[in-house]
């Protein structure tokens, strides 16, 4: 297993690698983060998020991301989540009932609480349906952070 990792100031996204694929990233802030990026699609990454901080659209790179252990209903809401805009919020239960299930909003935070692909997967466009920004891995104000930045 081998890490590399693209900052972009305030963020940092450590790319987790085994077998040529990422098997995850963590989002993080940035302050104290060394930058150490060696492969192409490291690099690529890093020029998406830079693109990301800059205020653009980043067209996140095509990756070997690893969706080994993901069940098929996780693997279809991460699909549907990758389909919201930039500058978008959605609901647990709006995405649960784009995915046929109107009744899993908390299946689905579950599959947001172990999404391995933050940013590139955006569950921080994921709200609760009274639009509170609920539970994100690197903390709700680096979501909150994320929606302004993007403008949603």
């Amino acid at each position: 297993m081998t890490t590399e990792c693209c900052v972009a100031a305030p963020l940092a996204l450590e790319i987790v690698w085994q077998d040529g694929q990422i098997t995850s990233m963590r989002l993080a802030w940035g302050k104290g983060k060394t930058r150490s990026v060696t492969s192409e699609a490291a690099a690529a990454l890093q020029a998406a998020l830079e693109r990301y901080i800059a205020g653009e659209p980043p067209e996140w790179p095509e990756l070997p991301l690893r969706w080994d252990g993901l069940s098929p209903f996780a693997r279809q809401v991460m699909e549907a989540l990758c389909q919201v805009p930039y500058g978008q919020k959605v609901s647990y239960g709006w995405l649960a009932a784009k995915t046929g299930h109107p009744k899993a909003a908390r299946a689905v935070g579950r599959v947001m609480a172990g999404n391995p692909f933050p940013l590139l997967v955006p569950c921080h466009r994921v709200v609760g349906a009274s639009g509170a920004l609920t539970g994100f891995g690197p903390g709700v104000d680096m979501k909150k952070y994320l929606l302004e930045h993007e403008g949603a």
